[in-house]
């Protein structure tokens, strides 16, 4: 903010001109911008394009070449298991019984149908299914603010009898559901996200994985 201030000088009471701390010189303005945040404006603007719409492009049109079979069953990291979908592409993951020997398994899995992708997501976590949603909703708004819960949660129920939890939520113009679970000290976060108007076999494709969710017998 810019003040006036007194001052005396030999002919009586003057007054000069403070331009405050926010005051940018002329030379260093661009169509009225301060030229020093130009460039890291159009950094954070380009990020953005290319987290929002670059990334999920080059995800879709870069062909996959393993494909779920009947029967398969995908493990993450601490046991968690799930039953993908068949004909869907795996682009990140690991089969159950695929590293027998060292039984390390990562912390996520990924597929795809077309515009549709499904991930998975685990982790230690202490708390409760609604305690894990929340979480996830604080995240994502921190990440890229793009997302925004719709609803009220309904309760799940796994192939197991374990409760959790399922949110709708909006991103960039696609509709999608979030689904966490909390199993035995692991939570488990499902996000599937696609364009409106999903037909019925997809539809139920992405439930029966979501229930599908549970622990190994080994890791029980």
């Amino acid at each position: 903010m810019t003040t006036v201030v007194g001052s005396e000088g030999s002919g009586g009471t003057g007054r000069r001109f403070d331009p405050g701390d926010r005051w940018v010189p002329v030379d260093r303005r661009w169509l009225g911008l301060d030229r020093a945040t130009i460039l890291p404006a159009l950094v954070v603007l380009g990020l953005a394009i290319l987290m929002g719409s670059i990334l999920p492009s080059i995800d879709t049109a870069v062909p996959y070449r393993d494909t779920v079979a009947a029967g398969d069953v995908m493990q993450l990291d601490g046991g968690i298991t799930f039953t993908p979908a068949p004909g869907w592409g795996i682009t990140d993951g690991v089969r159950a019984g695929a590293n027998p020997v060292t039984k390390v398994y990562p912390p996520t899995a990924k597929l795809v149908d077309g515009p549709i992708r499904f991930g998975l997501y685990t982790a230690p976590f202490a708390g409760t299914p609604l305690d894990l949603l929340r979480q996830i909703e604080r995240t994502d708004t921190l990440l890229d603010g793009a997302s925004a819960i719709t609803g009220d949660p309904a309760v799940i129920v796994n192939q197991d009898g374990a409760k959790g939890l399922l949110a709708r939520f909006t991103r960039g113009g696609s509709d999608g559901v979030i689904a966490a679970y909390v199993l035995d000290g692991r939570g488990v976060q499902a996000v599937a996200l696609g364009p409106t108007g999903l037909t019925p076999e997809q539809t139920r494709n992405i439930a029966d994985m979501i229930v599908s969710i549970g622990r190994t017998r080994e890791a029980l």
